[in-house]
């Protein structure tokens, strides 16, 4: 892991908690009669910050190719 892999690793494990907290806000919020509209903005900042952890969290624990080793199937 070098590097750039462990800084998206903590910065996804860090969007987790603003991203929980929203969408479980939004949930709450959406049978409320009150507060109703609100859930309307909350549930997408949510699912907007959740897609950056994920992407993150992919961006860590991805695997680089090695450019010596040939590729798995190759084309005839």
């Amino acid at each position: 892991m070098n590097g750039g892999q462990i800084a998206a690793l903590v910065f996804a494990i860090i969007l987790l908690l603003p991203g929980g907290c929203f969408l479980l806000l939004g949930m709450s919020l959406a049978n409320d009669r009150q507060f109703y509209d609100a859930s309307f903005v909350l549930i997408p900042v949510a699912a907007a910050i959740l897609g950056l952890a994920g992407f993150l969290f992919w961006i860590a624990f991805r695997r680089r190719q090695n450019p010596n080793r040939p590729p798995n199937n190759p084309q005839p």
